[in-house]
């Protein structure tokens, strides 16, 4: 049968027995090669693997220079291509695996990730997304989202990099932004760099459906037309009574792949300037008080002016004939410069001459970002209700102090000690496995200041605590033979009511004094002896709760709670593997410190 089938495959031409090795998958098709002389010629074809590599990846790295190879049909080395990408998958997936299994050495392994570059983003999807269908379920879930977390946090960090050492690069102000939306993109498939150019470019091309003669229009008719166009698709502008300072207002790939595309008008002003300049007009955001406005010019070397007319021979500063101020976020017609300086007087009664050209002039990328970074700290403070586009606030503060830190060309020292400590306090608390981040981009930007070892000590300290495995605590030795709890337990709080699962113990109370007198833990009834024991809670807090306190749920009462793990943030992947509905408890992944649970 099988010599039948190969005899049949071998007698198709070429033509046909090419269409036929399409539609085999890339892994067969290395398989295949190897059998005979004919199908490795016909397999060779650059056709097919460059097929298998746009078809079988998803994300590549930078390094890979993809596009341009697809534009250069001289290029024929896709099956090495292929091949070296493939290698990169593989060395991602040991390295994740490694992070889920084993408990110590986690930052060597997230440096494994890292190297891999943006090639990693396939496998940790994947792994995110299909994490349901493993025994280590959870571990998985948890492991995979974080290293995209480490990922994205770190390519930002590196864009913002080449940013400052090239702020000629094109389309500079969106790069910048969309490096913000990588801090919380978190497991998202949608949404990054190159997701929201592609939005952005979506946007230009409507606009260019709805309008097939717009390239006929004056300058003045575009401006006009782009900014109506998006405003009548809630492309830019806050619709929905949504509270203007929600944090999920102020990320530009936020407001693109949101489903209200809600957005402030910083932001709204950058979707406009981009759009703008795919129809051959020069646009920038300018950093008008309180209201970010948009600012379009004429192209280099026009002689017409907005309304088509030929230029004068001379025209003042901010002249109605080369400069046409925009408020994308309220409106689609057209702000006189005049009443723009007019406010001025009101809203920044003591501008020099020089602060107000300043406020009417495009505004550097570097400038947007730092306004962007202070609106995404104080929005909290504002707006204290939950966005409508779910955003990890940690994640959004961590990315928005780093910037403060990495992007001015010279920050005012006391500004950045105050930024490093917080960072510092972030990272340690939150980020602690963004070691690679912290050592190429803060370090450098913490060593101009007095205490630039203390962030040094910091790495130092979160090596070692990686390397060094945890000490057994074995529950035959005296002073554990009181704990009557294990790990993976999952109880109510006794006065408090609320759930929690326990992921820790000690024999008694092991908090400093200052805890325990203001936990009052003294005025329990077993008091401090007791055994206690480290729970996370259904309100996604860690606790330390004594053993009296802890009311443990029958395997009947687990199952009233319908799946016991979606009670519980995903961080609990970082304790336990996976539910056991027959055991009533979670499989511990913390077997090196508790290896009797």
């Amino acid at each position: 049968m099988a010599a039948s089938l190969e005899s049949k495959l071998l007698g198709l031409p070429d033509e046909l027995l090419r269409a036929v090795l399409d539609h085999i998958g890339p892994l067969s098709l290395a398989s295949v090669q190897s059998t005979c002389r004919r199908l490795n010629a016909v397999g060779a074809d650059p056709g097919l693997w460059e097929h298998a590599c746009l078809t079988f990846f998803t994300w590549w790295d930078k390094h890979h220079d993809l596009e341009n190879k697809r534009k250069d049909p001289s290029f024929k080395g896709w099956k090495q291509l292929f091949a070296d990408r493939w290698a990169s998958s593989q060395r991602t997936d040991r390295a994740l695996s490694d992070l889920i299994a084993r408990e110590t050495n986690r930052l060597d392994r997230v440096a494994d990730i890292l190297n891999a570059g943006y090639d990693a983003k396939d496998v940790l999807s994947s792994a995110f997304y299909n994490s349901a269908n493993t025994g280590m379920h959870l571990a998985q879930r948890y492991w995979s989202h974080a290293a995209l977390g480490h990922l994205h946090r770190y390519m930002a960090c590196e864009e913002w990099a080449y940013l400052k050492h090239r702020p000629e690069t094109p389309n500079a102000t969106e790069r910048s932004f969309a490096a913000l939306d990588m801090f919380v993109l978190g497991e998202r498939r949608e949404g990054d760099i190159d997701d929201i150019f592609a939005m952005l470019d979506s946007y230009a091309a409507s606009i260019r459906d709805a309008n097939p003669a717009i390239d006929s229009f004056t300058p003045r008719q575009k401006a006009i037309t782009i900014a109506a166009h998006l405003l009548e698709h809630n492309w830019t502008g806050i619709s929905d009574s949504r509270n203007y300072h929600s944090l999920d207002h102020m990320f530009l790939g936020v407001a693109l792949f949101s489903s209200n595309r809600n957005s402030v008008p910083l932001i709204s002003a950058i979707i406009y300037c981009y759009v703008v300049r795919q129809f051959s007009l020069e646009a920038q955001p300018i950093s008008y008080p309180f209201h970010v406005h948009a600012l379009v010019t004429l192209p280099s070397g026009a002689t017409t002016d907005f309304d088509g007319q030929p230029l004068p021979s001379t025209t003042e500063p901010f002249s109605e004939h080369t400069h046409l101020y925009m408020d994308p976020f309220n409106t689609s017609d057209p702000i006189p410069a005049s009443h723009l300086t007019s406010q001025l007087r009101f809203i920044a009664p003591t501008s020099t001459p020089n602060q107000i050209n300043s406020y009417l002039s495009p505004a550097s990328p570097r400038d947007l970002t730092i306004r962007a970074a202070h609106n995404i700290l104080a929005a909290p403070s504002h707006y204290a209700g939950p966005p409508l586009f779910p955003i990890d606030i940690n994640a959004a503060a961590f990315g928005a102090l780093l910037a403060l830190i990495l992007i001015p060309p010279a920050p005012h020292p006391a500004q950045i000690q105050h930024h490093l400590s917080v960072v510092a306090q972030h990272f340690a608390f939150h980020f602690d496995h963004d070691v690679r981040l912290f050592m190429h981009h803060v370090l450098p930007a913490a060593s101009s200041i007095p205490n630039a070892q203390a962030y040094a000590t910091l790495v130092e300290r979160l090596h070692a605590r990686d390397a060094t495995p945890k000490t057994p605590k074995r529950r035959d030795a005296p002073e554990n033979s009181p704990v009557k709890y294990a790990v993976g337990q999952v109880f109510r709080h006794r006065i408090r009511s609320y759930l929690a699962v326990v992921y820790g113990w000690d024999g008694w109370c092991r908090m400093d004094e200052q805890w325990i007198v203001q936990n009052s833990v003294d005025r329990l009834a077993r008091g401090r002896a007791q055994p206690f024991y480290n729970v996370l809670a259904e309100d996604e807090s860690t606790r330390y709760v004594a053993e009296e306190n802890v009311m443990l749920l029958t395997k009947e009462e687990l199952a009233e709670l319908g799946l016991v793990y979606d009670r519980f943030p995903m961080e609990i992947g970082l304790w336990f593997r996976r539910y056991d509905a027959e055991a009533g408890r979670f499989v511990s992944n913390v077997r090196e410190e508790y290896p009797d649970d």
